[in-house]
């Protein structure tokens, strides 16, 4: 299982299960990604709840999260590293958020009834429905979908509950947080903000071997001592290794289906020009496989790899 970590290689993929709930389960990391990605600097504390959640059913106490954590003056976080596409994900986000939501209740009759815990006649529980903000926050390694006129380079999303045609809020309760991984394409010297060194270190801190200029912040710091393999101890190191194997043997599983779907595609379509007398027929299927696995998000990389075709060539179909 060695083989799955590059002997050279420095810092563990920030991506992975273990490394993620490593970094983001300490304070001196959480806080600072949570102050980038909200873009603010009010988050002073948090304290860590248990992440497999009580909810109002048995059923309800099956979910989890990768890291759920909860500020003095009440607010919810969720976050969450999401290396695969679904289709519902953004449905699912809304139904993980519904879990804090119930647990604000359930807290508020506690405390209502511990002020009666000594009396033997206790009034009866009314809750005014107060609820206090809670926030989604997902990483994601892959493209979500968006209206057409979405820039491509926009990795930040933020979504609450508002009007349609005035934009009037309707609430700040539900807030969703979506950080497009592939989208962020920026090196290290075009590095601006706080919310652009995450990313980087998101796409690239695994193939770093020193800490780059511009990174040397306390959090950065705390966050590069974390994900120092050398500092890991043999079940850290093991557990890790395990991970790394998963991701590969799916990613494998996954290119494989993909480069067989695709070769079926590309013979159908070039049989089927050939039979209209397209000499150009080959070509032409070519380029609807590259044309519909672009439009589901597939990487340039990946499309070229499949099809055959240049990445100049591909570009080309983008710019139609």
């Amino acid at each position: 299982m060695e083989n799955f970590i590059n002997p050279k290689q420095v810092y563990a993929d920030l991506r992975s299960d273990f490394m993620f709930k490593r970094a983001f389960s300490q304070k001196n990391i959480m806080i600072p990604f949570l102050n980038a990605v909200l873009k603010t600097d009010t988050i002073i504390d948090i304290d860590y709840r248990n992440v497999e959640q009580w909810g109002l059913s048995p059923e309800d106490r099956k979910v989890f999260y990768d890291v759920y954590c909860h500020t003095i003056d009440g607010n919810d976080f969720i976050v969450e590293m999401q290396k695969r596409e679904q289709k519902y994900y953004r449905d699912r986000c809304i139904f993980y958020s519904s879990f804090p939501i119930q647990r604000q209740f359930l807290d508020a009759k506690s405390d209502f009834l511990l002020q009666f815990e000594d009396k033997s006649e206790k009034p009866p529980f009314i809750w005014d429905y107060r609820l206090h903000p809670v926030y989604v926050i997902s990483i994601l390694d892959f493209v979500m979908q968006h209206e057409p006129s979405w820039p491509q380079d926009r990795f930040h999303s933020y979504y609450r509950l508002q009007e349609e045609t005035y934009h009037e809020k309707y609430s700040d309760i539900l807030n969703y947080i979506f950080i497009e991984l592939p989208r962020f394409n920026k090196v290290a010297e075009d590095i601006g903000d706080d919310i652009d060194r995450w990313m980087y270190l998101f796409k690239n801190m695994s193939k770093l071997q020193s800490v780059p200029k511009n990174f040397e912040k306390t959090w950065m710091s705390d966050l590069f001592d974390t994900a120092k393999i050398a500092n890991f101890a043999p079940k850290e190191r093991q557990k890790y290794l395990e991970d790394q194997k998963m991701l590969y043997d799916y990613q494998n599983c996954i290119d494989f289906a993909v480069e067989q779907a695709v070769e079926k595609a590309v013979e159908k379509a070039a049989k089927e020009n050939l039979e209209k007398g397209k000499a150009e027929g080959l070509a032409e299927g070519k380029a609807e496989i590259a044309i519909n696995m672009l439009k589901n998000h597939v990487p340039i990389e990946q499309v070229s790899l499949y099809t055959g075709m240049s990445e100049s060539e591909i570009n080309k179909l983008l710019a139609r």
